[in-house]
């Protein structure tokens, strides 16, 4: 009942809006000769008395366009588009502001020039492009990308960092919103981390950092939002793409994709297929001391070695069909399924000191674990008029699904090489199911060309169950062990609605938005009967202020109200066992985290961008690390800190150093400070940081091109952690050939193997340092290859909203 009233608000909003604002208009339409749309097309408004091109615009899915807000006077309009010979209009004249003339339909007759003989290639995008309120990095073409994960690719864009647990960060802050397609995920971190490795790099188009989204996008997210937006072929005609990979580095790497996509009148039909099989390891080193009373010490080194293989399978299909002139349906769906085996083993040395230890712990662990995951979205477009005016409607339905099965030998040996109790053997089966449901719709109201009106409503359900059960064996007999067996169930409900306003006053444009969801959500430990409810209600306003000084310099100030609420696999209290001395434990208290984020920044030459900006976290959620000093168990949980500060500066500068020499680099430099209760201490720390990430592109030859990309991170400060500073080189090699329409690619991730994380811990009692050797230097050599039509062009893609919170490895 609280949140009605926001429903009506918005309704009223919505409704109550005038129908159109008093404007003079152009309208029309651009078709073929079959009178099919021809959305691909280029329109421009052009001045009659010199054919100078007042304004250009491009069609909407049905072949629609529209010029509003005209001055008096007379006009032509033309229509262009490869492979069809040019029209245009007769002359329109606009008397008022009342006038609204529809011209009808421009006819592009097909052009008789052959085309055979002329290479028409569009313009090759920079690997990393600044927008006015986001950084996009277009690997769709990119050497560096071919044969990668999805998780690959986000370790290599400017400013994300991906730590040893996969937690991502985006210009230093963690509590980062992940999207496909502009679909919020909803996945944990262990999931999405899973989710990502199983998305082949090859269906990627582009990645989107949002560092200070509007209203208009979901609030959760305090260090902002990645998008990752997959490719989507809607050429006319049938067409598509073949991908054949291979790598190699600490196992061997296979992955094959095809895309097919079929455009015909008002059907449009596309899906995608991928498969990998993947196998490698890491290395994982742990050293800790714990300080017993009489100044004595217990110290532990473990060396881990971890082994995986992975294979799987991902799919993608879909329908959109043109039900009329103003409206577009469409159905799409979306899953994978993947198996993940891992052994793992690892070595610790106990005693006094590591070099002269008294007792030594084996473990080997075996997990086998299966994933799956189905999403349907049904969506519709509806262009209420030629004014502007448009309402999208989206619903989505998945269902993510895992069952991670593990059995572990822990056995305690003498420094004589004997044993010193009888081998701990253990197991685990721990299930999980995630539903996610969500409904949303917006609506776009145009007041001329200088304002605009947003407004949406959307829904979303995700309910949670995870049954983690842990046995002993104990004479033979596998025994229920309870301290770490746990059944937990969570559900979440948010329902939220936003509007947002746009208007431009000259050099001057504004943006203001609200943006208010209502919570609520229950997390129950049934092994436990423990229950935590919670229900509240937060306002997320945001600010965009934009001034045009001229062409060549714009400046922007911004300010917005974020929220991350607590993924739910950190929720559950139950144990995440590494070693009997080792393992990670959720928190079902952890509350919110709110961010008030203000950015500056300042466009040069339309190329280089410098922004700089603040952020205050309250009710910060950090990792910390505990120790039992009685039993010697160490273990890693989240827990709400007072607040973070965060001041950063991020420079992106595009440089074209030679007619064949392209460079992209992008350095983010902050300062990023902790401080509240935390362990029964009080922390206070910070620490000023920097990443540097370089990208170079050489053309060769026409069809012969070279990538290099290098990175640098400096040491810095997370909550009790300092984590030491790390770089790496990346190169890559693709030819062109078959007029194009293939391409091999070769590339090497991490060419001198420098990747290692090295993290280090000395508060309270705690004393640990953790080095992590990651799989990163790989070899891939990847074949690509286009077939069907070709010669339309891509078309310009629409992109939708919504799917991160839930927790799949």
């Amino acid at each position: 009942m609280k949140y009605i009233y926001i429903w009506i608000t918005t309704v009223l909003v919505v409704f109550g809006t005038p129908l159109y604002a008093q404007q003079a208009t152009i309208s029309g339409k651009v078709v073929d000769g079959q009178h099919n749309p021809l959305d691909l097309a280029t329109v421009h408004l052009l001045n009659a008395r010199d054919s100078s091109v007042v304004r250009t615009v491009f069609p909407d899915r049905q072949g629609g366009f529209t010029f509003a807000g005209m001055a008096q006077g007379s006009y032509l309009v033309s229509a262009i588009l490869v492979g069809y010979d040019d029209v245009v209009s007769d002359a329109v004249t606009i008397a008022d502001n009342n006038t609204a003339k529809d011209i009808g339909a421009l006819v592009l007759r097909s052009s008789n020039t052959v085309l055979a003989e002329v290479t028409v290639a569009a313009p090759q995008r920079p690997l990393v492009e600044r927008r006015a309120d986001m950084l996009v990095v277009n690997v769709e073409n990119s050497t560096l990308a071919a044969g990668n994960t999805a998780m690959d690719i986000l370790e290599r864009s400017p400013g994300v960092t991906v730590d040893k647990d996969d937690n991502i960060s985006l210009m230093g802050k963690q509590g980062v919103t992940v999207m496909i397609d502009g679909r919020q995920t909803h996945l944990s971190a262990e999931q999405l981390a899973n989710f990502l490795r199983n998305t082949d790099g090859n269906t990627i188009k582009s990645i989107e950092l949002i560092t200070n989204p509007s209203s208009k996008y979901d609030a959760s997210g305090t260090a902002g939002m990645i998008n990752i937006v997959l490719k989507k072929n809607r050429l006319a005609g049938t067409n598509g793409s073949l991908t054949l990979g291979a790598g190699y580095g600490f196992g061997h790497k296979a992955n094959t994709s095809l895309n097919l996509n079929h455009k015909e009148g008002p059907l449009n039909v596309y899906g995608t297929y991928s498969y990998m099989n993947n196998r490698g390891g890491n290395e994982f080193d742990i050293f800790r001391s714990i300080s017993l009373p009489g100044g004595a010490n217990t110290d532990f080194q473990q060396y881990t070695d971890f082994i995986r293989h992975n294979s799987s399978h991902s799919y993608r299909a879909g329908v959109d069909y043109q039900t009329s002139d103003r409206n577009v349906i469409g159905v799409s769906f979306n899953g994978y399924a993947s198996g993940n085996d891992n052994d793992n083993s690892s070595h610790t040395l106990i005693g006094q000191t590591v070099l002269s230890p008294d007792s030594t712990l084996t473990t080997s662990s075996i997990f086998d674990g299966s994933y799956t995951s189905l999403a349907v979205n049904l969506n519709n477009q509806f262009t209420i008029d030629t004014n502007g005016r448009k309402l999208v409607a989206d619903v989505d339905i998945s269902r993510f699904s895992n069952r991670n099965k593990a059995n572990y030998n822990n056995t305690l040996f003498l420094p004589s090489g004997d044993m010193k109790d009888e081998p701990l053997l253990s197991r685990s089966d721990m299930p999980t199911i995630i539903d996610i449901r969500v409904a949303k719709a917006d609506y776009t109201h145009p007041f001329g060309k200088d304002n605009k009106l947003e407004a949406g409503i959307k829904y979303s359900n995700v309910a949670s169950d995870n049954d983690m059960r842990f046995e002993n064996q104990v004479d033979g007999v596998w025994q229920n062990a309870g301290n770490r067996s746990n059944h937990f169930v969570y559900e979440e409900q948010v329902a939220a609605a936003y509007i947002n306003y746009h208007k431009q006053l000259g050099k001057w444009g504004i943006q203001a938005g609200l943006r208010s969801e209502y919570t609520v959500s229950d997390g129950y430990s049934i092994t436990l009967a423990n229950r935590i409810k919670r229900d509240y209600i937060d306002f997320f306003p945001s600010v965009f202020l934009n001034y045009n000084l001229s062409d060549n310099h714009q400046m922007g100030l911004s300010y917005s109200k974020r929220i991350n609420r607590p993924n739910y696999g950190n929720l559950n209290p139950f144990e995440y066992f590494l070693d009997q001395y080792t393992f990670e434990r959720g928190n079902p208290y952890l509350r919110p985290e709110y961010t008030h984020a203000f950015d500056l920044s300042y466009t040069l030459l339309q190329r280089y961008n410098i922004s700089a900006g603040y952020s205050r976290t309250n009710d910060v959620i950090a990792e910390s690390m505990n120790q039992n000093d009685e039993t010697k168990q160490t273990w890693v949980s989240r827990d709400n800190l007072a607040k973070q500060d965060i001041w950063y500066t991020n420079v992106n500068a595009p440089v074209k150093v030679a007619k064949w020499w392209d460079t992209n680099t992008n350095l983010n430099a902050f300062y990023m400070a902790f401080e509240g209760p935390l362990n029964g201490q009080h922390l206070h720390q910070g620490q000023f940081a920097w990443q540097l990430r370089s990208n170079h592109t050489f053309t060769l030859w026409p069809t012969f091109t070279a990538e290099a990309s290098a990175n640098y991170q400096s040491s810095l400060i997370y909550s009790v952690y300092r984590i030491g500073a790390q770089w790496s080189v990346d190169v890559g090699l693709n030819k062109s050939f078959y007029n194009k329409k293939a391409n091999l690619k070769f590339s090497v991730t991490d060419i001198f193997d420098t990747r290692i994380q090295d993290v280090r811990t000395r508060f309270g009692g705690l004393h640990a340092i953790i080095n992590q050797k990651n799989e990163t230097r790989v070899a891939r050599l990847t074949l690509t290859v286009n077939f069907g039509n070709l010669k339309n062009g891509a078309r310009r893609e629409a992109q939708s909203e919504e799917k991160s919170r839930v927790n799949m490895p």
